[in-house]
């Protein structure tokens, strides 16, 4: 059997305590704010959910861009934007429109509910989204504060096909924003990467997304194998295939224990045929798209959490902030990855796990081995992990943050 970490946490259902929440509501009179997100029910957006959340009574309003399951929207007052018809999203979707007047309609809308609703405070997720909106910043009198998160400041981002991710002009027209707009960054290293273009550091604040952190650090009884987990997209920057490469030479390096990866993404059907053809393959686990709840039962199971984050070689994309990373290191685990985009601000080489060279695979299957045959070592770097989490990545600190920016931004 696996061995089980137990904490108890008391929270609402984003899993920000209900204390935390509450008291907020009695400190001060609520900030409005409209909470402007896309792919509201994605499994991988968990972090968004919470955060809508999280606001508590500061959320006035929350529009998305499609209709969402009631699963991913409960207790939130979600507002539909029009919804544009197919051949207008396949041909956005595809590059194929310059500007949508969708965009333009959908503006409109925005600006209706700001005015409705009183807004103090527009917070739009990805950079992407806001750019398609300049007209209405342009317009509106509040602030607008744009919540980067990775594929949106990837100024040279490529697609699966090698096609370019961003339109031509996509650099110009997120230096053209209105000055009401201003930027979260959700890592020193996205911060960097506005900086490149032209942005005032001024207008950049930075917040870390935050996690469930259990009020002890969970204890681990050792078993006979070591499990080892992945939890993430598929995708180049994160390594799942080199996982599957360095866990393979791990095992020939005497590693006894098994690979779990839940995701899903396009490396799917490789980090498929690489099962396939691993002589280990009765030791490799892919469950594809998981919910949180499953995400947090393999994470109190697990032993060591692995990526391999590096420079992605199609899509030019680096991880600029590791979500699941940050909750394994809430469940007291080490974390073996690459030293790529901002795993340098999350993990402490050495204290909290062990980040090698990107493409360096017999150093990943090194340190999984390493950590296989010491238990002392586990629990060493996993408490640490647990600490760094509980002191800088909790969510209680991350809606603190939030809220300090927001009002900041609002009153300037």
């Amino acid at each position: 059997m696996l061995p089980t970490r137990r904490a108890a946490v008391a929270a609402t259902p984003c899993g920000v305590p209900d204390d935390f929440v509450a008291g907020h509501r009695l400190a001060r009179r609520p900030m409005r704010v409209l909470f402007l997100a896309r792919d509201l029910d994605t499994p991988s957006h968990e972090w968004m959910r919470r955060m809508a959340r999280g606001l508590g009574p500061d959320l006035a309003i929350l529009a998305t861009d499609r209709p969402a399951p009631a699963s991913a929207a409960k207790g939130l007052p979600v507002h539909v934007l029009p919804v544009p018809p197919l051949w207008s999203q396949v041909a956005g979707a595809l590059g194929w429109l310059g500007y949508s007047p969708w965009n333009r309609l959908r503006g409109a809308a925005i600006e209706s509910l700001i005015a409705r609703h009183a807004i103090d405070c527009v917070l739009v997720h990805f950079l992407t989204t806001a750019v398609r909106y300049h007209e209405a910043w342009a317009r509106c009198a509040k602030p607008v504060v744009v919540h980067c998160h990775g594929y949106d400041v990837t100024w040279d981002q490529r697609r699966d096909n090698g096609r370019p991710r961003h339109s031509a002009d996509y650099v110009d027209r997120v230096r053209a924003l209105p000055p009401n707009v201003s930027f979260i960054a959700n890592s020193l290293a996205t911060k960097r990467r506005l900086i490149s273009i032209g942005i005032a550091e001024q207008r950049i604040d930075v917040k870390y997304l935050g996690a469930t952190v259990p009020p002890r650090p969970p204890e681990l009884k050792p078993g006979e194998e070591c499990t080892v987990v992945y939890v993430g997209r598929l995708v180049d920057f994160k390594g799942p295939d080199l996982v599957i490469q360095a866990f393979e030479i791990a095992c020939r390096q005497g590693l006894r224990g098994r690979l779990i990866l839940a995701g899903d993404g396009p490396l799917r059907k490789t980090c498929r045929r690489l099962k396939a053809r691993s002589p280990y393959s009765d030791r490799i686990e892919l469950l594809g798209a998981v919910d949180a709840a499953t995400v947090e039962g393999l994470l109190k199971r697990a032993d060591v959490f692995t990526a391999h984050n590096c420079l992605g070689p199609v899509t030019r994309q680096e991880e600029a902030f590791g979500v699941s990373i940050v909750e394994a290191m809430a469940w007291g685990l080490p974390v073996v990855s690459g030293r790529s985009g901002s795993l340098p601000e999350i993990v402490e080489h050495g204290r909290e796990g062990i980040l090698v060279e990107p493409g360096d695979l017999e150093g990943h299957a090194h340190a999984l081995v390493r950590l296989a045959h010491s238990p002392e070592l586990r629990t060493q770097m996993g408490r640490q992990g647990w600490e760094r989490a509980r002191t800088m990545f909790t969510l209680e600190r991350e809606i603190q943050t939030l809220r300090e920016i927001l009002t900041s931004r609002a009153n300037a």
